[in-house]
């Protein structure tokens, strides 16, 4: 870990983060389900990241040097692994996380797996242009990834990536390899994944040959809002909806129909880890690949 204190300025700048991080949380809710859930959350927490850097005087990926401003892309790092593991995966960040800002081979211990405690979490930004690769315990996590600074133009590369492992092993090692000279950070904590329930038994007959009928369709989302409802999450009236002519309509016209739905915020873990995917995940998978939706639907529904 990076002991050293970091400047006045730099601590503006990492509390101005974490209030970022939980605007973008509130500005979340509620979510419109018109897509099987997605857990890209990262690009908001590093662009408001970013947006502090601009604020406070210009500070880049490429300018990361010192331990004052490894102390504030210690924050960054930090900031986006929790907000990935615990808001957008409903998980916990355990133990003490290890951080590195180093170049060519680097590897992080993170010591005797704490109770609870089944997956590594780890980031890695690039501070210089190369190709970075990662094993955990020895296992090879993804083919190597071409790397550019969010300082410079980015086309088919990324300039930072977290993931979260499994890891059966009492200790856990995380190994970053990069290509020559180029720099990069790395960041890596225990953590524990959420509890995800498993299909019901209607569920897996509903999905049980591969193909879902509108029937199987509304009785698997009739018992979706069942359980929402029981653990005091209601949802509102969530009608049939097809897309024609460039709108949402109530008729049964054009493409579709699929239910359009949000979930509030304060029931949001409850219906990612339980209702969903034991209600309705399998369907609604099985039945979006039968029936795609548009590329670039509206906003919001405005019905004719």
């Amino acid at each position: 870990m990076n002991d050293n204190p970091i400047s006045p300025r730099l601590a503006s700048m990492r509390d101005a983060l974490m209030g970022e991080v939980d605007s973008v949380e509130a500005a979340e809710t509620p979510r419109r389900r018109l897509r099987k859930p997605s857990r890209s959350t990262a690009a908001a927490v590093a662009g408001a990241f970013l947006l502090g850097s601009a604020l406070t005087g210009g500070l880049t990926a490429a300018a990361f040097a010192g331990p004052d401003t490894n102390a504030l892309l210690e924050t960054s790092l930090a900031t986006s692994t929790r907000y990935q593991v615990e808001v957008s995966n409903h998980g916990a960040l355990l133990g003490t996380p290890a951080f590195e800002v180093t170049q060519g081979q680097s590897t992080l211990s993170l010591g005797t797996r704490p109770k609870g405690a089944d997956r590594v979490a780890y980031i890695w930004q690039c501070l210089d242009s190369g190709t970075i690769t990662v094993t955990v315990n020895g296992t090879t996590d993804s083919d190597p990834v071409p790397c550019t600074p969010s300082s410079d133009e980015q086309t088919d590369s990324t300039g930072s990536q977290w993931n979260m492992r499994p890891v059966s092993s009492g200790t856990a090692s995380i190994k970053v390899s990069a290509e020559g000279s180029a720099r990069y950070a790395v960041w890596a904590s225990w953590a524990k994944a959420a509890s995800i329930a498993t299909p019901s038994a209607q569920q897996q007959d509903e999905t049980a040959d591969g193909v879902v009928t509108l029937t199987e369709y509304t009785a698997a989302f009739n018992r979706l809002e069942a359980c929402s409802a029981q653990a005091g999450h209601p949802m509102s009236n969530v009608p049939l909806s097809w897309f024609s002519g460039g709108v949402w309509t109530g008729k049964p016209s054009g493409t579709g129909p699929w239910y359009l739905y949000s979930t509030p915020s304060d029931g949001l873990e409850t219906f990612d880890t339980q209702c969903y995917p034991r209600e309705f995940r399998d369907v609604d998978n099985l039945w979006q690949t039968e029936h795609p939706m548009p590329a670039d639907p509206p906003a919001q529904p405005t019905r004719k």
